[in-house]
């Protein structure tokens, strides 16, 4: 600060605290204790007053961290003071990162409060319980997004000092602090690029792959479980977030041990789009206990390669579990484009009702013909150009055995009215057959005529033996014989 600025430099009011220029935080944000019943009024009002005194000028802006949709205490004081209140949450599903757009939101808010009003307005800053990890994290994003600092770990640490130590701990199980560096790179990149933030692509989470195996248990190994948390763009509101992806908990949940392998695949494929929390839990053999292995929170606007690389430093662990992560860990996450998600393949229902993949051995049948006649022993080409052209006309031989079974339709209805009874042929029958055939033919004709002046039931029963299932049956031989020429 040079010596004119300190000459004019105003005090802020007791209970508030300057990180930068017109940017107060209300000192209640470092409390670990919640103020007694009917203190926290006359708190703010305290601060209030004077902060109207010594800035009588000034516009005010309050912007609050909070949780639920029920109108807070401090909106209703503030109100009072004709002091307008934004509430912002205080995590994203669990992460004290808010998504891109609501902190695209307030950097244009606080850019746009402070550069009117004659360059006096005053933001302040607030938030209720637990809330601080989000604010801290806010605010190093608005110092990276006006230049005032240009790297994102040293800014972070220059905001969370201000804060007893270890307050972060308290607040928050997880170490977020690589999430929040990753989302502040974002901000870093809105300096250096025209259209920020990008488009959100959607994506298919496809798999996470670990390379160097955690140890989480006795046996120098863990059993991890995934979760996803997001958009569902598969739902009916495509805006909500909620948990879009979970392995089942079970017993039977594969165990990692790092003298059995040094690499495991996780097969996810869950569509993404924008903001998104994944969750790696590491499961007991107790599916009520587990322990959280890592978070990650990223956004698919900024997944370069389809692919996302994280080593130990990069993905938000337990406080003081650095060592339960070999040096060469690394987490990959894998990602294809959206139309690339393979189908599930449908189960198909067995005997004893049991679900099982695949086809039933019926679906087998008339391909099981097809490939009877060909003839395997010769060479592959041969037998696969034969089985080329079968595939290719079957549409034509669809057509000609629907002609040939109407055809044996109307054959029967003419054999049943004349009494006619002659076997029908194949074109590959040998000569004897057909001369026993026509042989037989001769003499059932004849007996007919013998016969004729006797009972007549008896040959209208003999002409009716030939139904019209006998007759499709010939037809189907028909245009086997036909075609196998």
């Amino acid at each position: 600060m040079s010596l004119l600025s300190r000459f004019f430099y105003k005090r802020p009011p007791d209970g508030l605290l300057e990180f930068i220029d017109r940017i107060y935080v209300f000192d209640s944000c470092f409390c670990t204790e919640v103020l007694p019943h009917g203190m926290y009024p006359v708190y703010l009002n305290g601060i209030l007053t004077e902060l109207h005194e010594e800035h009588a000028e000034s516009q005010f802006l309050a912007i609050n961290f909070r949780d639920g949709d029920k109108r807070s205490q401090l909106a209703d004081i503030l109100h009072e003071y004709d002091i307008p209140v934004i509430d912002y949450p205080r995590h994203f599903e669990g992460c004290p990162v808010l998504p891109l757009s609501l902190i695209q939101h307030f950097l244009r808010v606080c850019e746009h409060w402070l550069s009117t009003g004659n360059s006096q307005n005053i933001v302040l800053l607030h938030c209720e319980r637990g809330g601080w990890p989000s604010l801290a994290f806010l605010l190093s994003c608005f110092l990276i997004f006006k230049k005032l600092h240009s790297a994102e770990h040293r800014t972070l640490d220059i905001v969370h000092r201000e804060a007893p130590k270890g307050f972060l701990q308290l607040f928050s199980a997880l170490n977020p602090m690589p999430s929040q560096l990753r989302y502040m790179q974002y901000v870093a990149r809105r300096n250096i690029s025209p259209e920020w933030p990008p488009m959100e692509r959607a994506l298919s989470l496809d798999c996470l792959i670990l390379r160097a195996i955690p140890n989480f248990d006795s046996d120098n190994g863990c059993r991890p479980l995934i979760r996803i948390f997001g958009r569902n763009l598969l739902g009916k509101n495509a805006s909500m977030t909620d948990m879009i992806f979970s392995m089942p908990k079970k017993k039977s949940l594969r165990h990692y041990r790092q003298e059995d392998c040094d690499v495991i695949k996780i097969d996810i494929q869950c569509p993404v789009q924008g903001d998104v929390v994944l969750e790696c839990v590491h499961l007991d053999l107790d599916p009520e206990k587990e322990v959280m292995m890592f978070r990650i929170m990223f956004n698919t606007a900024f997944i370069r390669s389809n692919v996302l690389m994280l080593n130990s430093d990069d993905v938000d662990i337990l406080w003081g579990s650095k060592d339960r992560y070999p040096k060469n860990f690394r987490a990959e996450v894998l990602f294809c484009e959206i139309g690339g998600i393979s189908p599930p393949r449908a189960p198909t229902v067995t005997l004893n009702g049991d679900m099982k993949g695949g086809l039933p051995i019926e679906a087998f049948s008339a391909v099981q013909e097809l490939f009877n006649d060909v003839e395997w022993m010769e060479s592959g080409d041969n037998a696969a150009f034969w089985l080329l052209k079968e595939f290719s006309a079957n549409s034509l031989q669809d057509k000609f055995q629907k002609l040939i079974l109407s055809d044996m339709k109307e054959l029967s209805k003419f054999q049943a009215k004349v009494g006619l009874q002659m076997p029908l042929m194949s074109p590959l029958d040998s000569d004897e057959e057909k001369y026993s055939a026509a042989s037989d033919s001769g003499y059932s004709v004849d007996y007919e005529k013998v016969q004729h002046g006797g009972n007549s039931s008896d040959s209208e029963n003999i002409d009716r033996s030939l139904t019209t299932e006998d007759s499709e049956s010939i037809g189907t031989s028909i245009y086997t014989s036909y075609f196998s020429c």
